[in-house]
């Protein structure tokens, strides 16, 4: 018997030796997994603002409305991927708003500049100074980002210490990594008091006050919960369910839940009515195994169970191993921009991993769709003579004081390039224009 217990431990000892090696083994996978996630994130920053900066010094030397057009058309572009690669960093415990809403201004401007008729109303002369102090602050932002990235590589700093702080609630205020970035956010709260971008807020409180005016009863925490767990595809454990904070402008319920593998995900829902905002999975996908198109069904499908009704692909793209589609409303032959949402694919599972919906909740709205005052060809007259146009659907999108735009969407090419191209089709002015990746042109079918 003592002979048979000494084995038995034995055998009990190995086993949790073998066990405990293999955890070791995975969290040190997941780990590495963490930290290329946190560096490419971080690296993209640094090439987002090289670029914002080499483009803007660009702008500032441009006397054409043809480069012009673009090179903005490009700053607003990585601005708005620059907000994306922040939002992958583990910054959450520290503030870092003001470098956000510099970035968001920095955006708002050059896009506004971008869609307007250069022709007729070219860059005042407050508009060079915007774009100089753009250029000059940008420059800061550079150089203090390269200072992060240089003691990061020599110091081979790990963004997932950065992480584990901010897990534990802790603030690492000798990590230099957050004294860096701490400098910059002081930088970029200098500029926005200075108030350089006077970017209107316009969309902002029309957009709130339109989700403010969803209808529906109050939900409870049990009935988000529920809700929660049907939007996710796999066996989910809601694991909390928290409330907004007191005073926030439209009140939701943040619902976070586990699923039986380990995966996360999380998802906001608005109190009143019920309405899902976002969700998204923590999970990073395998190799790819399915085509966008096949992708693309999956989405359909997800749409249609949860009531998104009459929706179109207007867009699709592949980053890495993940399908991103956007899917708009259409009415009869018009399609609504506005009510657009954004989801996200898997291409290993086709599992939906991520949806985008707060814009379409706070368009959404009963529109009286108006015959065009412009016949197509009429319309097609305000392009540019070397554009070839390769398809044509009417469309509203908004404006920048978000006011519903009637217009012909115009898929046009260069030779070059492909472009979105938005004219009104009441009056003939170019609404919007937009420059599209190779990717993106290919969307139609």
């Amino acid at each position: 018997m003592r002979t048979f217990i000494t084995v038995a431990l034995a055998v009990l000892l190995a086993v949790t030796a073998v066990w405990g090696y293999r955890q070791h083994q995975e969290k040190e996978r997941l780990a590495i997994e963490a930290e290329n996630g946190y560096q490419q994130a971080f690296h993209e920053l640094v090439y987002q603002v090289d670029v914002i900066h080499d483009r803007t010094g660009e702008a500032l030397a441009m006397n054409s409305k043809d480069n012009l057009t673009p090179a903005l058309t490009d700053v607003w572009r990585l601005t708005s991927e620059a907000h994306n690669a922040i939002s992958r960093l583990p910054l959450g415990f520290m503030p870092f708003s003001k470098t956000e809403e510099f970035l968001g201004k920095s955006g708002d401007f050059t896009y506004n500049t971008a869609v307007r008729d250069l022709d007729t109303q070219p860059l005042t002369d407050k508009e060079y100074e915007q774009l100089e102090s753009l250029y000059k602050q940008s420059a800061d932002i550079q150089n203090d980002l390269r200072a992060v990235q240089m003691n990061v590589l020599d110091k081979n700093l790990r963004w997932t210490d950065v992480a584990h702080a901010a897990a534990d609630g802790d603030e690492p205020r000798d990590n230099t990594v957050i004294d860096g970035f701490n400098t910059i956010e002081k930088k970029a709260s200098e500029f926005s008091e200075s108030d350089t971008f006077r970017a209107t807020q316009i969309e902002k409180s029309v957009s709130d006050d339109a989700l403010k005016k969803l209808e529906g009863p109050m939900i409870t925490e049990k009935e988000a919960a529920q809700q929660a767990k049907d939007y996710f595809q796999f066996d989910a454990e809601v694991t909390s369910v928290d409330s907004s904070l007191k005073g926030a402008s439209v009140p939701f319920y943040h619902v976070s839940v586990t699923g039986q593998d380990g995966e996360e995900a999380s998802m906001d829902i608005t109190k009143k009515g019920g309405y899902p905002l976002t969700f998204t999975v923590n999970r990073t996908p395998g190799k790819s195994r399915i085509s966008l198109h096949t992708a693309s069904q999956k989405v359909e499908d997800f749409l249609a169970k949860h009531g998104f009704e009459g929706m179109v692909m207007t867009n699709s793209a592949q980053y890495d191993h993940t399908g991103v589609f956007t899917y708009t409303k259409k009415v009869k032959d018009t399609l609504i921009y506005p009510e657009s949402v954004t989801i996200k694919v898997a291409l290993d599972t086709g599992a939906v991993t991520g949806l985008e919906a707060q814009n379409y909740w706070k368009n959404k709205k009963e529109r009286n769709i108006k015959e065009p005052a412009l016949s197509e060809e009429e319309a097609k007259k305000e392009l540019h003579p070397k554009l070839t146009v390769m398809e044509t659907k009417k469309a509203i999108v908004t404006n920048e004081e978000m006011k519903d735009k009637m217009c012909y969407e115009f898929l046009a090419e260069n030779g070059t390039a492909s472009y979105r191209i938005f004219i009104n089709a009441e009056n003939g002015k170019e609404e919007r224009i937009e420059k599209l990746s190779e990717a993106e042109a290919a969307y139609r079918q």
